[in-house]
């Protein structure tokens, strides 16, 4: 099991190549673009989202999201069904583009930042 200081270490070194690589939020246009997933095309970008915060404005939610593929559908981390459903929900909501990418992964788990 991953060390909480290694988990923060991995984020911020996620960060740092975000960053130094000028790595951003992946940009979701069209809902056939959430209908072809899986594989998730989000970018691991660490605590560089703080930074998207500034660029984009409004980042809209934080998606606590299962990482190993085992999750089940009754326990908090969204399974992969449960993304895709919960990004459909997040695109028509907002009626614009949505840029997502992983802003902390820990061992099992991850999280997503949504902005629009």
């Amino acid at each position: 099991m991953m060390s909480l200081a290694l988990i923060e270490e991995l984020n911020r070194e996620a960060g740092d190549k975000a960053r130094t690589e000028d790595i951003h939020p992946y940009l979701i246009k069209t809902l056939t673009q959430i209908n072809n997933m899986p594989p998730f095309p989000f970018p691991f970008v660490g605590d560089a989202a703080e930074d998207f915060d500034i660029r984009y404005g409004e980042r809209i939610t934080n998606l606590f999201c299962d990482s190993s593929g085992m999750g089940a559908e009754d326990e908090p981390a969204l399974t992969v069904n449960q993304l895709v459903e919960k990004l459909k929900e997040l695109f028509f909501a907002n009626h614009e583009e949505l840029r997502v990418a992983i802003v902390e992964h820990g061992q099992f788990q991850l999280y997503l930042g949504v902005w629009k």
